[in-house]
């Protein structure tokens, strides 16, 4: 065999090998790039359904604008059909805009949390096992500490507030309102 021949044997013979790491590492980088974005896709997909669980938990609570699609507002006392007062009235635009029509209902008679039409003089049963009477006291410390007596039949629990002791008598004196409701 001649050099010139012995040069192309030899360069036939590793050339397939060539060929072959070649596509391997095509192959492994197609590979590589299919996991990253199977990896992405998986990623998105999860980032999605944390935030849409996030708009719809945010969404069940209300906010500023909630008064928009609650309903009307309350006009007179559920008990005698007389005008409520200053106070009842500061209660209700505030369990509006803070978002309690959220959970409480837009007609607050009920929905992820307890209705307040006719709250107010009734008896509650708690987690416990206890009841108690839904009195301006028990209303007060619900309110204010919504951890402390939970009542029973309803799994979300209220989030802590920043409401003032005067506006927690305003929504006090709201939800009396609809005691008879």
């Amino acid at each position: 065999m001649s050099g010139n021949q012995h040069r192309s044997a030899v360069d036939q013979s590793t050339m397939p090998a060539v060929t072959f790491r070649a596509r391997s590492s095509t192959a492994s980088s197609t590979r590589t790039e299919s996991r990253a974005l199977r990896s992405s896709v998986a990623r998105l997909a999860i980032a999605a359904g944390i935030t849409l669980s996030m708009a719809v938990a945010a969404a069940a609570c209300g906010d500023d604008d909630s008064t928009a699609d609650v309903g009307p507002p309350a006009t007179s006392d559920a008990t005698a059909g007389d005008p409520m007062s200053e106070s009842a009235e500061a209660g209700e635009q505030l369990s509006r805009s803070r978002g309690c029509a959220g959970c409480h209902g837009g007609d607050f008679d009920g929905g992820a949390g307890p209705g307040w039409i006719g709250l107010a003089g009734s008896e509650r049963l708690l987690t416990d096992g206890t009841t108690v009477i839904a009195d301006d006291e028990y209303l007060t410390v619900a309110i204010v500490d919504p951890s402390a007596q939970l009542v029973d039949g309803y799994n979300l629990r209220m989030p802590a507030n920043n409401l003032t002791d005067a506006e927690v008598a305003d929504i006090v004196a709201f939800i009396d309102t609809l005691a008879d409701g």
